[in-house]
């Protein structure tokens, strides 16, 4: 009597458990990772359209404009070499990537460095794809101010 106890303890306290964590791990197999952009991006683009006024001053101090990607999972936090270290959060949907400013400045005149009548860096929008080739990725897209219609939208490529 005893023995057939301790089978049955056994088998629900070693044998149930063991066949969820299967279960689990079958289930998961599907699934994939989204790919990993985490690193610094040196930015190659023409910057010269919003170095003409209002925007003279906007992203003029970094000799070589640097995206630093931070990623968990699909979210990024990027941050930007530029004096005012513009911070964007975004997300990574396959191979598109957006972000934006992850908060709003309460005084937008306040802005060090900025000409009257440009937004700051803080107010920049970033849309790109992800090519790869080979084991090498590329990041294509756009750079965009929010607020400031004399600022056209800045055509980048980055690479790590």
């Amino acid at each position: 009597m005893k023995k057939s106890r301790l089978a049955v303890a056994y088998t629900l306290l070693v044998g149930v458990p063991l066949s969820a964590l299967v279960a689990i791990l079958r289930a998961g197999t599907h699934l994939a990772a989204p790919m990993a952009l985490r690193g610094n991006w040196n930015v190659h683009a023409d910057l010269t359209p919003w170095r003409s006024a209002p925007c003279k001053t906007l992203l003029a101090k970094p000799p070589q404009l640097l995206l630093n990607v931070a990623q968990s999972g699909n979210q990024l936090a990027i941050t930007l070499n530029d004096p005012e270290k513009t911070f964007l959060t975004g997300t990574l949907s396959g191979i598109a990537l957006t972000a934006a400013p992850s908060f709003e400045r309460k005084d937008p005149e306040a802005v060090p460095g900025t000409d009257a009548g440009c937004a700051s860096a803080q107010h920049l929008n970033l849309q790109a794809i992800v090519n790869q080739q080979g084991k090498l990725r590329f990041l294509t897209g756009t750079l965009q101010l929010a607020g400031c219609a004399s600022c056209p939208p800045i055509i980048f490529t980055a690479a790590r």
